[in-house]
């Protein structure tokens, strides 16, 4: 699926948003083919994990730039700063690192789960 090019990208990530539908940016060809190249680009390798002087497989690409935040930005791979430096946005993380960003834990990440759990065992069982 292509990002549609009759109206602007944040205009499109704002409605997929609304709709909890945002996965479908993520699942974009436009998307995909952005991610593949910087992974391929950093012989998917975890950047945090090559500063932390070891090699880690990336496993995803961490947007600098929060895609919820700010959606315009959602396939911007280069910034020029004020000073006119280009400067990378898009980062190739393992899942560790990834979450290390986003500060989510481990014991987060399990509390999101049982909950997840627990609402489903609220829904009405179905009679026969």
């Amino acid at each position: 699926m292509r990002i549609p090019g009759d109206r602007p990208l944040e205009s499109w990530i704002r409605d997929l948003m609304e709709h909890d539908r945002l996965y479908a940016f993520y699942q974009s060809d436009d998307w995909q083919e952005l991610r593949d190249a910087v992974m391929l680009d950093h012989n998917y390798e975890c950047e945090m994990c090559a500063a932390e002087g070891r090699y880690g497989r990336a496993d995803t690409v961490h947007h600098e730039h929060e895609v919820r935040r700010e959606p315009s930005m959602a396939l911007t791979r280069f910034v020029t700063t004020d000073d006119g430096e280009r400067r990378e946005v898009l980062h190739p993380l393992c899942n560790h690192h990834h979450n290390v960003v986003h500060k989510r834990t481990y014991s987060e990440l399990r509390k999101q789960r049982t909950q997840s759990k627990d609402e489903r065992s609220n829904l009405r069982e179905e009679i026969w």
